[in-house]
């Protein structure tokens, strides 16, 4: 007996442009504490020294978070590439709608979990926890691609 149900609609690609808006996610909550604590003195025209700049002006504490904030933005924007060539892999190799539909989300998941992890930790000891979630979440793309490879190796003999 054949399914009647439409298949399910493939959000992989749709999730490219959503990963890369999603890495600037830690970016703004970097942007907007900065312009809070600063009264918005930060620079606009050198924005790449305000953390150096404020080193010494700003609360410890403060300066940490926003250091942590602008490095879970940097290492969404050098894991991106990898999500990208993933769910463009997966599509060329016709990999099953759901399970790229899967990774997708479960990229998603795992880079909000080390995205709250790298900004809210701040002990050596549970810092361990956001390395996990970051090998957890680069998992996920190194597998499809994988899978692409294989399926498309089995595919071409």
């Amino acid at each position: 007996m054949t399914s009647t149900l439409p298949a399910p609609y493939n959000w992989s690609l749709q999730a490219i442009p959503a990963a890369f808006v999603f890495g600037i996610v830690p970016h703004g909550y970097y942007l907007t504490s900065l312009m809070i604590a600063t009264r918005n003195q930060m620079s606009n025209a050198m924005p790449r020294t305000n953390l150096d700049t404020w080193k010494s002006k700003l609360p410890a504490a403060t300066w940490n978070q926003l250091t942590r904030a602008r490095g879970a933005h940097i290492n969404s924007m050098e894991v991106f590439p990898l999500f990208a060539a993933a769910m463009v892999a997966g599509n060329v190799a016709k990999l099953p709608t759901e399970d790229l539909n899967k990774a997708a989300l479960t990229f998603f998941g795992t880079r909000a979990l080390y995205m709250a992890l790298y900004i809210g930790i701040k002990s050596d000891t549970l810092a361990y926890a956001r390395t996990a979630a970051y090998a957890w979440s680069i998992s996920v793309p190194i597998a499809v691609l994988w899978r692409a490879g294989r399926h498309m190796s089995e595919v071409d003999v």
